[in-house]
């Protein structure tokens, strides 16, 4: 419960001003936190029930270092971070704040924490607790090095002397009292309040000092659900609820059990057998899945009957080049090897239509989404050939340009796209081998730029422009597993950041977006759905646009 506020709105004092009527509307975070008329037996049932959901292996569970969706999806079920979007309703919504106000110009921000609020240790949480938690995955002495997520808290003031090592603490981040964070920026960022709802800026506990190694492995939150045991690597990830949650709508269920399958076709038979209650679609089986299962209403909720999830989702599958590579750092490559895929295809075949070609790296759905904006995600032949011509990769007599490249691909993954593409490529004279990894090894050569092109997917951790721009192609950031450096483009998104008139800073953004789109140092692929299944045991089993799953809603069918 407590107020709501959008970004078209966050002028001094918006959120204290609306928590009094915020108090009815936002009672209810989704359609599956309605009323219900079960029985207290039904109640029972539901209270010790496990939903089976199918993941990869994750990286890491711990906020510290959630970069990936397998353990973005276990660790929001743990945490709960100062903020969240409700996506149904396009509002910005208290969760471990129950309000937030700022100066007027937009470069301090006070946040109230809700008090009464516990660790699964049954220790307070405070505004101790995010102070901590933040100048931890920005200190390297934490495990080495910065968190490679820190980028999320680049504009509060101290950032570059922690993760340089020249300090501890961020000296922007201050608590007046144990419920008030008092941050200050180094200059404006009227969508702040959006970055604080990312999971990697959730609160930690004391007790995350004692032992990095072991805490990542059985991480101490404050979500609706605590850990059962600990990961268990490549095997599974269990939780139960927390019966002293006192946030935003307990769970229901009595645990969950993340089940890590080797690839997607194992986990679908698995679910097929009824071992899971929620799975991923295999590639060229969505309407099959659809008719056999029945599509959802709403596309992000499961009832019995209406099982397949097929909402739109903010997420954009996308290509990374290693632009420090002696062949791509041509950027006439790099454009000429986009102009040659064939995206409509690859919708209209592996994704049947639920899937469109990406024409932005922002995908619709968020403010500033332009799909004309990467004017070489086009597929055009002739186009590819002229500037593989331009780049001085002349055609021999049997059309090889003596290019010869090699692709990361999850070893989780189908290569059915990874093989049309190869078609495409070798249509314009250019080679390239499919390399299939485990994604942690993958990681590791992005992170080392050891690599040539690789397989990469973005969900929005936030719902702004900048949540795709800044780390995706920003210097030195952590995500920017491309390499790729602008001047041009970092000034135009600092200039954004620091515009505190929304359409104004959409503008900007747009405008450091066509820089990137003519630099191309990532290549757009396509929009896809959620293209996920679920089981006819639950109702309100929900996954939302940003491709979380609402787990705390489900109950028996």
């Amino acid at each position: 419960m407590g107020i709501s506020m959008d970004r078209r709105s966050f002028v001094k004092g918006a959120a204290a001003a609306g928590a009094a009527m915020g108090l009815a509307a936002c009672s209810s975070g989704s359609t599956g936190s309605s009323a219900s008329s079960s029985s207290s037996a039904s109640t029972d049932a539901t209270a010790s029930a496990t939903i089976s959901c199918y993941i990869d292996n994750p990286t890491s569970i711990d906020p510290f270092d959630i970069e990936e969706f397998n353990g973005a999806a276990v660790a929001a079920q743990l945490f709960d971070p100062l903020t969240r979007y409700d996506y149904a309703t396009e509002e910005l919504k208290p969760l471990t704040a129950e309000s937030w106000d700022s100066n007027d110009s937009a470069d301090t921000w006070t946040f109230h924490i809700k008090k009464g609020l516990k660790f699964h240790d049954g220790t307070d949480v405070t505004a101790n607790s995010f102070k901590y938690a933040w100048n931890r995955i920005c200190n390297p002495k934490t495990t080495d090095s910065p968190s490679v997520v820190s980028y999320h808290l680049a504009l509060v003031k101290g950032y570059d002397d922690v993760v340089n090592g020249k300090a501890d603490e961020l000296t922007g981040i201050t608590c007046p009292d144990d419920y008030t964070l008092k941050v200050e920026l180094a200059s404006p960022y009227a969508d702040f309040p959006f970055v604080v709802c990312c999971t990697p800026l959730s609160p930690i506990p004391d007790c995350a000092k004692d032992n990095f190694a072991t805490y990542s492995k059985a991480p101490v939150g404050n979500g609706p659900f605590m850990m059962d045991g600990s990961w268990e690597d490549g095997q599974f990830i269990n939780m139960k609820k927390f019966s002293d949650y006192g946030g935003d709508k307990p769970a229901k269920v009595g645990g969950v059990n993340f089940s890590i399958q080797k690839d997607t076709d194992t986990a679908f038979l698995e679910f097929q057998a009824g071992n899971l209650d929620l799975c991923d679609i295999p590639a060229g089986r969505i309407k099959e899945t659809a008719a056999t299962y029945g599509e959802s209403e709403d596309g992000y909720t499961v009832s019995p009957g209406k099982q397949t999830l097929l909402g739109q989702v903010m997420y954009t599958e996308y290509l990374a080049y290693n632009v420090n590579d002696p062949i791509l750092s041509n950027k006439l490559v790099r454009q000429a090897m986009s102009l040659a895929i064939d995206r409509q295809s690859l919708c209209d075949t592996l994704y049947e239509s639920t899937a469109t070609p990406s024409g932005d790296i922002v995908p619709p759905g968020i403010a500033g989404n332009d799909e004309s904006t990467w004017i070489y995600t086009a597929y055009d032949v002739d186009k590819a050939n002229a500037l593989l011509d331009q780049a001085g990769y002349p055609a021999d007599a049997s059309g090889s340009r003596g290019i010869t490249l090699s692709i990361m691909v999850n070893s989780s993954r189908s290569t059915d796209e990874f093989v049309a593409m190869q078609a495409n490529w070798a249509a314009v004279g250019i080679t390239v081998n499919i390399d299939q990894l485990e994604y942690a090894t993958m990681l590791s050569r992005y992170v080392d730029g050891t690599f040539q092109l690789g397989s990469r997917g973005w969900t929005a951790d936030y719902p702004i422009m900048d949540n795709f721009l800044q780390p995706l192609m920003y210097t030195g950031v952590g995500d920017n597993v491309s390499h790729y450096s602008s001047a041009e483009f970092d000034a135009k998104l600092d200039e954004a950041r620091k515009t505190v008139d929304e359409e104004a800073r959409i503008k900007l953004m747009h405008e450091a977006d066509a820089i990137g789109a003519e630099d191309m140092p990532i290549i757009p692929i396509l929009h896809k759905a959620l293209n996920k299944v679920g089981s006819d045991k639950y109702q309100d089993l929900m996954v939302d646009a940003g491709r979380t799953p609402e787990l705390r809603y489900a109950k028996l069918a």
